[in-house]
């Protein structure tokens, strides 16, 4: 069986029943598992995705646990009109390899994985971006890879530790740890499954915020399930959870990161305060805060996030100053 036909058998496309604006994720989710070729880099094989080819190319990393075939929402499709869109499952994740060895899921192995895929596909410089963990991964890559970086693209995330910049960066530094160490409990006691069925309980009775997204709260407990129990083991999840708290201080190499940088975050995210301090510390960066969304921009003001990239990018192309601070509301912009 071909590369392809192992990813297809392997992972059933995600459908959570929606309608309108939300059908379109299980359409969108069945054409990227048909079409996901693998490449062998690093000693792992890659799951991933090019399509579009109308644009220059743009490297997009999924957050922690959210592989691409399930883990984007649907305006990921107008990516593909207007860029050479190159979307991937991150090692341990979704249908790329889970090392035997824990120890090779780091930051540093998830960039040199970009690095490897760009090598295979034959692109030297790309746009880089990513949400959460996937902002980790970005950021990591544009610190060794600097020369593959047409511009950096980092949503909700942190580029290095938060803690030190303030106390609403060191609450957060601290949430993550503990979020994290929480989560690495819950799997080694009760599995994938048990996992799962605690972070919808908890976001059902917990999370403010919740009814906002995209997706019904039916809808997210179903991607949820497939994100987790459905494409990731055990081993896969451990892993990259150790790799997220262990990872890399990067606060002394981002100020030498020269590319365009977006730095994106939704207002109510807990990231919020890490995402003005890289932006004081990148000095050719623009910030842009998203309002009406918390964690995963993506999924609570989907048009919004694909405007403040696209805005970017177009100004990277055009060589203007992408420099400043945003406002990005269902109104419009404001500085």
């Amino acid at each position: 069986m071909d590369a392809v036909a192992v990813a297809t058998a392997a992972a059933p496309a995600y459908d959570a029943g929606g309608s309108g604006a939300h059908a379109g994720a299980a359409t969108g989710a069945a054409r990227a598992v048909a079409a996901m070729p693998t490449v062998h880099v690093n000693g792992i094989d890659i799951w991933y995705e090019r399509s579009g080819g109308g644009g220059p190319p743009f490297v997009l990393t999924h957050g922690f646990a959210g592989p691409s075939c399930v883990g984007w929402p649907p305006v990921i499709e107008e990516f593909r009109q207007h860029f050479d869109l190159l979307l991937y499952d991150a090692r341990a994740h979704g249908n790329t390899t889970v090392p035997d060895d824990p120890s090779t899921v780091t930051l540093p192995r998830f960039a040199a994985d970009i690095a490897g895929l760009l090598d295979a596909l034959r692109i030297d410089r790309a746009h880089i971006g990513g949400v959460s963990m996937g902002g980790m991964i970005s950021a990591q890559f544009a610190c060794d890879y600097p020369e593959r970086v047409r511009s950096l693209s980092l949503c909700d995330t942190t580029a290095g530790n938060c803690a030190g910049a303030n106390d609403a960066a060191n609450e957060a530094e601290r949430f993550l740890v503990n979020a994290f160490e929480h989560m690495e409990h819950v799997v080694e006691k009760y599995g994938m499954e048990g996992l799962v069925e605690r972070e919808n309980r908890y976001r059902r009775e917990s999370d403010k915020y919740a009814h906002l997204q995209t997706l019904s709260l039916e809808d997210q407990d179903a991607k949820n399930a497939l994100q987790k129990a459905r494409h990731m083991t055990a081993a896969g999840f451990l892993a990259a959870d150790r790799a997220v708290r262990e990872r890399p201080d990067l606060t002394s190499r981002t100020p030498k990161i020269t590319a365009p940088t977006l730095v994106s975050c939704g207002e109510w995210d807990m990231f919020y305060p890490c995402a003005r301090r890289d932006h004081a510390l990148i000095p050719n960066s623009r910030l842009v805060t998203i309002r009406g969304a918390a964690h995963a921009t993506p999924d609570y003001q989907p048009q919004l996030w694909k405007r403040a990239v696209f805005d970017f990018i177009e100004d990277v192309e055009a060589g203007r100053d992408v420099r400043g601070e945003f406002v990005l509301g269902p109104d419009g912009a404001a500085p």
